[in-house]
């Protein structure tokens, strides 16, 4: 949760965005590597059925919602700890000191709330791998400067200060909870969108069978016989469905498109632009969905143009 780093993955995922809609309106590959012309639609089905990047994106995404889970209970429990430290103001001149048992203390049980976050915040098992920093450099960048300073370099534990270390906890989970919210959102997108991927995939396959169209055998063929061996009549046919599943899959890349820009507004009260640059940034692709569509659209294209070739110089 670093506003820098946000602002740097927004650019970039502005850009990869921009190149994914140049790849659903051309012949070009974007995503992955080309494939030639070898390959008809049952070979699609079946060499990129569902897998690939959706298992992972789908722990990628369970595991923040795991990890944001954990830290809002960790702010929570620390901001309990910090309330139940009893401070108590000197009615002769209006300062506030901390109470220790029956002493008077200047700044002592500055370093209870210390270790309250050390026991909370910076305790739970991601903390080392996701974050990895110091006490007062993750305070700053979670409670803000003014409090870190306040509790990392022992400043009289006050009223005013107990308050602000608890609202800015409380503002810590809040933050969170917004974030846990979109990547709910975004796991249910991904859910989504892998049902209809998969339905558009049972559909080539059946198309790749003819089932729809019994007047040609065009497709029945082994998806990878020579396009010699097809008559003029059934090339045309087989280019027919070729761009028939080609547009189906260019539609869920299109509409993907647009939930990523239409949820933006939401993601951006939490600081992220592009949620799946955050999400998906350890995986092969960044936007899992447009990069598994974009490859079965490559190898149709790819397909598609070989037997255009085929028929022009028939």
């Amino acid at each position: 949760m670093r506003t820098v780093e946000q602002t740097i993955r927004g650019v970039v995922a502005l850009g990869v965005l921009a190149v994914a809609v140049l790849v659903v309106t051309s012949s070009g590959p974007a995503f992955g590597r080309p494939t030639g012309g070898g390959h008809g639609t049952a070979l699609v089905a079946s060499s990129l059925a569902i897998g690939g990047y959706f298992p992972a994106a789908t722990r990628a995404v369970e595991r923040e919602r795991e990890q944001l889970q954990r830290e809002c209970e960790a702010f929570d429990r620390f901001a309990s700890t910090v309330k139940s430290i009893t401070v108590q103001t000197d009615s002769r001149d209006g300062v506030s000191t901390v109470l220790v048992g029956n002493t008077t203390a200047t700044g002592s049980n500055v370093s209870d709330v210390r270790d309250a976050y050390r026991a909370t915040v910076m305790d739970v098992d991601h903390y080392e791998s996701e974050y990895g920093e110091e006490l007062y450099e993750n305070m700053t960048l979670e409670l803000s400067e003014n409090v870190a300073s306040a509790v990392a370099n022992g400043y009289q534990f006050s009223q005013p200060l107990k308050q602000a270390v608890i609202q800015q906890s409380r503002l810590a989970t809040s933050r969170r909870e917004s974030l846990l919210d979109a990547v709910d959102a975004e796991r249910d997108a991904l859910e989504r969108s892998r049902n209809r991927l998969r339905e558009i995939d049972e559909t080539v396959a059946e198309d790749s069978t003819g089932t729809e169209d019994d007047s040609t055998d065009a497709v029945d063929r082994e998806s990878d016989s020579p396009l010699s061996t097809y008559t003029l009549t059934e090339l045309f046919e087989y280019e027919r469905r070729l761009q028939r599943c080609l547009s189906r899959y260019e539609q869920l890349h299109r509409d993907r498109q647009h939930e990523i820009h239409s949820n933006d507004a939401s993601r951006s009260k939490t600081g992220y632009p592009f949620l799946q640059l955050y999400l998906y940034e350890s995986l092969e692709a960044d936007f899992p969905v447009l990069a598994a569509v974009t490859e079965r659209c490559e190898r149709l294209r790819a397909r598609r143009d070989a037997v255009r070739r085929a028929i022009t110089y028939r």
